[in-house]
């Protein structure tokens, strides 16, 4: 065998003597020492960044210096760089040190970090010195707390305390988790046992002012956490404290030095963030406060969810931060924590219950606020919040009950939500009290100002009402909305050149406030000015041209202008690019349905329907859409869902009640009726349906009772005087119901006043006296569309074409002539031998092409004008449509006989006795004997 190479081996041996002091060579221990001891001066001076500085130098020269690694994790520590801390800590551990060194620092850092469960299985009591042991057990303590296991937290502060009964540690840690379990008298015991065993302890002196400040007492809390901070003054709990009681208290300025100062770093902590931002709420720096708001909410976002759980404050603050951003569902998730780890904290439950509020969720809202009710009956926010609720669901009189509890102390928000409710039970004096004692707190409210001046509009009561949006103006100087509701209100008092200088006003406060730019071209529609207003909204578009509100007004435009093609195609872009807008669908599905397009209305109501099922006017249409189109069951269907979506709301079941009647359902209008009545006894609405209903039910006696009920509780009603003429009417007693009728029309002038005057004077044969009820109330207002058509007819009827012609032009001129008009006026143009006849009807035919009067007419002067093979294709069409329709027979009967194609003609009369109009005029039977004689 060969021996090894001795040259080998020595070159081996000294190789691994040349490696042995390589490593030594990096360091210099000298230098080390001297910036650990630099950094140990620093460290002891509080000269904590000095310090990490100095450490840092100290482990570039030796990386292994194992003091210069434990004194950098409390530097670390101390600034609140928990991340680096553990690190040195570890790595201190790693080197060898006693394990006592560490442990303490270690596991506050896992309840910094919010790692409770962590502490638990790595940091044990075992085996330390009794100093030690006690800070583990307590801080062991806490993590159990937050963990919600009370039984071993009580165990562990227990443990500690037996180690040293003198010592206060045990005893302030226990505290917050005695509050937290509502255990007040256990927690002043404890904490006045800390501050007389530790008269010179900070955290001693906090815990008792926190036990104070949660038993309300303020002035006591107060001077505890000012001697805690006094004795410890970065004791960021009691300044935070300290803080929050001086803001409750109006001491503002003293606050925002505590804040200012804790945050002078940067936002650490987020309770100084959320507490800036309600002093900076109330300097009006709307900006500072969402600032401040956002970066608490980013803060309470990055810890842990393990460890915030067993963190009241905190959970609250977060809850706090997102509520008032407005993301409900962050909020939310803080608040069930809350709730179910604090089942005491009555304030969270009532923040929970108002997020319920604002998302609709009455069913869980009314489920805590009945849990903070039985705890505390008087509770004003859980009251208002619960009334607030009845009030959404439409349960007035519940609503009033609760809130009438707190009105006499209770703040704008309780005086407004009483005034709604009681608008909603139809006491409309009360409520407008209750809205005004509102206003009065709070006129910079601008949603109170619309919705009080709006109220008292309603009332007649304009002068009022403009001194409303005065004051909110006033309130609120400069401000666009506030200036566009004084226009508003200006607009509707008919003092046009008022609402157009304020809506100018707001323009030139605000260039794109899109409001008043619109106001400003409805004011130019109403002035007749239509293509400045077509002008106003192009301009608009061209800035957006997806403005889907641009659309729909451009198409309010264009009925007004009389061209509804243009009116449509508006509605239809508007509606592609918001599908979802109630207002722009209804609006779409009236279109078609004056064009006479009752399939594309029916097409429309339902794709409305489909995503705004629960919308109580969609369905409205959808069953009105279905009765045009003859599709009588869908209706019923629509409206018993309509029905039981009214639940406890009176004037929805009034609405369903009101189409049950155009559904010829008196019954089901009956019931609608009382179940309105039911919640709302003696509302003047219900009893008319339920009058309207009997009547339709050819039940008089019934209907009279109901009239009857109506006089006697709402005796200024001229709803009570219309249906004693209708009731008269239909009994035949016609002098009485003119009598009836002219009455209500003098207590509140209205078309529909004036069109049941006119039927009772003409049933009497008293015509000049209706066309003159007529022409009265079109001096009192010329733009009744209603009216102007009844006048127009009855000059027909009389074979007065001049007078006739006279009216329907003015409703063409006015933009307010549908296809019934253009037709009507087509015949009246026909009739006078003007040429121009045929062009209306054509016309009329473009926009309700569907229509059967319409084709019968169009159909008929395209025969009269010499081209009977091409009218005679719609009056076809017109017969297919309405085949018990006599006048349309007796026209195409007529021109086939004029074609020579008189059998044909005969057969199209020869059952006309078995129709249902088979009233024969004097030229139908007339006609008649013509072509029979013709056989």
């Amino acid at each position: 065998m060969k021996k090894p190479c001795r040259r080998s081996l020595t070159s081996l041996a000294v190789a691994f003597t040349l490696l042995a002091p390589l490593e030594a060579a990096w360091a210099d221990p000298a230098a080390a020492s001297r910036y650990y001891e630099d950094g140990l001066a620093r460290y002891q001076k509080q000269d904590v960044a000095g310090a990490i500085l100095q450490l840092k130098n100290a482990l570039q020269q030796d990386r292994n210096m194992l003091a210069a690694h434990l004194l950098l994790g409390k530097a670390y520590l101390d600034d609140g760089d928990v991340g680096p801390a553990e690190v040195e800590f570890n790595e201190a551990l790693r080197l060898g040190v006693n394990r006592a060194e560490v442990v303490v620092p270690l596991a506050s850092i896992y309840l910094l970090q919010g790692r409770p469960g962590k502490l638990i299985e790595s940091v044990l009591p075992d085996g330390l010195p009794a100093g030690v042991r006690l800070e583990v057990l307590t801080l062991r303590g806490s993590a159990f707390a937050a963990l919600d296991r009370r039984d071993e937290a009580e165990r562990s502060f227990s443990e500690a305390r037996a180690i040293d009964p003198a010592s206060p540690v045990p005893l302030v840690r226990e505290v917050p988790m005695l509050i937290a379990g509502g255990r007040m008298d256990l927690a002043r015991e404890r904490a006045a046992r800390a501050v007389q065993l530790g008269s010179a302890h900070a955290g001693a002196y906090n815990a008792r002012g926190s036990v104070a400040h949660a038993r309300g007492d303020i002035a006591a809390a107060l001077k505890d956490y000012e001697r805690a901070i006094e004795l410890q003054p970065s004791l960021v709990d009691a300044r935070v404290a300290r803080a929050g009681i001086l803001i409750d208290l109006g001491r503002d300025a003293e606050a925002r030095i505590d804040l200012d100062d804790l945050a002078k770093d940067g936002p650490i902590e987020p309770r100084v963030s959320y507490l800036q931002a309600l002093l900076a709420s109330r300097r009006g720096d709307a900006a500072q406060a969402t600032r401040h708001l956002e970066e608490a909410a980013r803060l309470v976002d990055a810890l842990p969810m393990e460890w915030l759980a067993g963190h009241e404050q905190l959970l609250m603050v977060g809850a706090l931060a997102h509520h008032a951003g407005r993301q409900y569902e962050k909020a939310r998730k803080y608040l069930d924590t809350l709730v179910a780890r604090y089942p005491r904290d009555i304030g969270a439950r009532k923040l929970l219950a108002s997020i319920y509020v604002d998302m609709a969720d009455h069913a869980r809202a009314t489920s805590l606020l009945e849990q903070v009710l039985r705890v505390q009956p008087d509770d004003p926010q859980a009251l208002h919040l619960l009334g607030r609720v009845y009030l959404a669901q439409k349960r007035y009189a519940k609503s009033s009950e609760l809130l009438e509890r707190i009105a006499p102390g209770g703040d704008a928000g309780v005086q407004a939500a009483l005034g709604l409710s009681r608008l909603g039970q139809g006491n409309v004096p009360a409520a407008t009290a209750n809205l005004q004692a509102a206003f009065d707190r709070a006129p910079g409210d601008l949603g109170l100002a619309v919705t009080l001046s709006n109220t008292l509009m309603r009332q007649g009561n304009s002068k009022k009402a403009l001194e409303v949006a005065q004051r909110a103006s006033a309130a609120l100087p400069g401000n666009p909305a506030a200036l566009n509701l004084l226009g508003a209100i200006k607009g509707g008092m008919g003092d046009r050149g008022g609402a157009r200088a304020a809506y100018t006003d707001a323009l030139t406060r605000d260039p794109e406030f899109t409001p008043a730019r619109l106001n400003l071209a409805r004011l130019d529609a109403g002035e007749g000015r239509l293509d400045d207003a077509r002008r106003t909204y192009a301009d608009m578009l061209k800035k957006d041209k997806r403005d889907a509100t641009v659309m729909y007004e451009s198409a309010l435009l264009e009925q007004r202008a009389g061209r509804p093609a243009d009116a449509m195609r508006w509605l239809e872009k508007a509606s592609a690019e918001r599908p979802n807008d109630v207002r722009i669908g209804l609006a779409l599905i009236q279109g078609k349905a004056l064009a006479g397009d009752r399939p594309g209305a029916l097409e429309a109501a339902k794709a409305l329907a489909a995503r705004r099922s629960g919308d109580l006017a969609v369905l409205a249409a959808l069953s009105q859409t279905q009765l045009d189109a003859g599709d009588a069951k869908s209706a019923q269907q629509t409206l018993r869902e309509m029905t039981r979506r009214a639940e406890f709301d009176p004037d929805a079941q009034v609405r369903v009640g009101r189409l049950q009647l155009a559904a010829g359902n008196p019954a089901g209008a009956q019931y609608c009726a009382e179940k309105a009545l039911a919640g709302r006894p003696g509302d003047a609405g219900a009893l008319i349906l339920a009058a309207e209903a009997a009547m339709a039910a050819k039940d008089v006696g019934k209907a009279r009772e109901y009239v009857k009920a109506l006089r006697e509780r709402h005796p200024l009603n001229a709803e009570g005087l219309r249906l004693t003429g209708d009731v008269a009417l239909v009994a035949g007693r016609h002098v009485e119901a003119e009598e009836a009728y002219r009455e209500a029309a003098r207590l509140q002038p209205s078309g529909a006043r004036a069109l049941s005057l006119a039927r009772a004077q003409m049933a009497q044969g008293k015509r000049a006296q209706a066309v003159a009820t007529l022409e009265t109330r079109l001096q009192q207002r010329d733009d009744d569309a209603a009216v102007r058509q009844a006048l127009a007819e009855l000059h027909m009827r009389a074979g007065n074409w001049p007078a006739a012609a006279r009216e329907y032009r003015v409703m063409i001129d006015k933009g307010a002539a549908g296809p019934g008009v253009l037709n009507n006026y087509a015949l009246v143009l026909h009739e006078q031998g003007d040429a121009q006849a045929l062009t209306m009807a054509e016309k009329a035919h473009a926009l309700a092409p569907a229509d059967p009067n319409v084709v019968d007419t169009y159909g008929w002067l395209l025969s009269r004008a010499g081209r009977r093979e091409e009218g005679m294709r719609y009056l076809r069409e017109a017969r297919l449509r309405a085949p018990d329709n006599l006048e349309i027979r007796y026209h195409l009967a007529r021109v086939l006989h004029e074609s020579g194609r008189s059998a044909e003609a005969r057969s199209e009369l020869a059952d006309v006795s078995a129709m249902p109009t088979a009233v024969l005029s004097e030229q139908v039977a007339s006609f008649l004997r013509e072509i029979n004689s013709a056989k």
